[in-house]
């Protein structure tokens, strides 16, 4: 951490499991376990953009030619279905509703 600001030490328990998997992250970048829990929780931090996840990237790539009507929304400019099925995804996908 930079000497401009200020540290805090937090004590945290993780299982031995977790705690392994720290120490070999910290060995494979020669640095300590404390380095890389700041690494990965300065990570979760930064701003989320739902456009930048894999399901979102997803949505567009796909058409579905006779959609449920219960999943259209309205029609696009050339009169195609809109649906929300993106909206829906673990449903539309995970249990066939």
């Amino acid at each position: 951490m930079s000497a401009l600001h200020k540290s805090t030490e937090i004590k945290v328990k993780v299982s031995d499991a977790l705690y392994g998997r720290l120490i070999e992250e910290a060995q494979r970048h020669n640095v300590d376990v404390s380095t890389v829990v700041e690494r990965l929780l300065s990570q979760q931090l930064q701003p989320f953009d739902l456009t930048q996840t894999e399901t979102w990237q997803l949505c567009g790539a796909f058409t579905v030619t006779q959609p449920d009507p219960a999943y259209v929304v309205g029609r696009s400019e050339i009169g195609q279905a809109v649906t929300n099925y993106a909206e829906h995804v673990n449903s539309a996908l995970y249990l066939g509703k």
